[in-house]
């Protein structure tokens, strides 16, 4: 079908039975613009109107799709005609279209496929390399940015699949959080961390892991003190500290989430 002939067809059509655009769209309930379009052969009629359109113009669905008049005695000829061709032109749109919906789906699969390992590979660091570790944590620390000061591993826990590391630098200590990766099991991804607040005072910090773990990590620098405490879910608990630095981790699996409280 050939929308140019279709489109002129339907215009010297339409101007023959007197009709104007916006009287020939009422009658196929559709706007005068739509029409404009059919006639210019920017675009086609529906499918669904040309049995309401053939009748509006006194013409046949097989004129319209042909885009002429057709004799009444090779009608049925040139009918037929028509009709397998715009069958065949239809089928092989579909064809190509399903051909195309079904590689550009290949492909999106293929690309999701190879990112998701991608991402996780390129967003962990290797277990064992501790400049690595420190070059992750520096990158997601605001206030080691701004000042340049480099942070080096003080103390260091492991508990179950997560890493915990005691960054001290100039003036500063924090800690950083690292959890095993989900599918290379040699490499940790970066959980979470904050700064520490002064010397001598013990920081908290909480959160929720992934499903039910409930974190608190208790941290410090500077200990004079010989032992703190902590209360959590109601109990106060002691604990020695051996040295000026503390790092000790309390993993709960709870389904509600509760913060612990750290004093000296």
């Amino acid at each position: 079908m050939n929308t140019s002939d279709v489109g002129r067809f339907i215009s010297e059509q339409r101007k023959e039975k007197g009709l104007t655009q916006k009287e020939l769209a009422e009658k196929l309930n559709v706007t005068d613009k739509a029409v404009s379009k059919w006639e210019t052969g920017r675009s086609a009629p529906d499918i669904s109107l040309l049995t309401s359109l053939s009748e509006a113009l006194g013409v046949s669905v097989i004129e319209i799709l042909n885009g002429e008049r057709i004799e009444k005695e090779s009608f049925h000829e040139v009918g037929d005609e028509v009709i397998v061709e715009t069958m065949k032109n239809d089928k092989r749109k579909r064809k190509r279209s399903v051909i195309i919906s079904v590689a550009v789906m290949l492909l999106l699969i293929m690309l999701a496929a190879l990112s998701y390992p991608a991402y996780h590979f390129f967003t962990s660091v290797p277990i064992d390399n501790e400049s690595a570790i420190l070059k992750e944590s520096e990158r997601y620390a605001e206030y080691f940015e701004e000042t340049g000061e480099k942070m080096e591993i003080v103390k260091s826990l492991k508990k179950g699949d997560y890493f915990f590391y005691l960054l001290q630098s100039e003036n500063r200590t924090s800690l950083r959080v690292f959890e095993r990766n989900k599918i290379f099991k040699k490499r940790i991804t970066l959980h979470g961390g904050t700064l520490s607040r002064e010397p001598n005072k013990i920081s908290v910090y909480s959160t929720g892991g992934p499903g039910p773990i409930t974190m608190n990590v208790f941290f410090g620098y500077g200990m004079t003190d010989k032992q703190y405490r902590f209360s959590y879910r109601g109990t106060t608990t002691t604990v020695p500290v051996d040295d000026e630095l503390v790092l000790d981790v309390l993993l709960d699996i709870n389904d509600s989430f509760s913060n612990a409280n750290a004093f000296n």
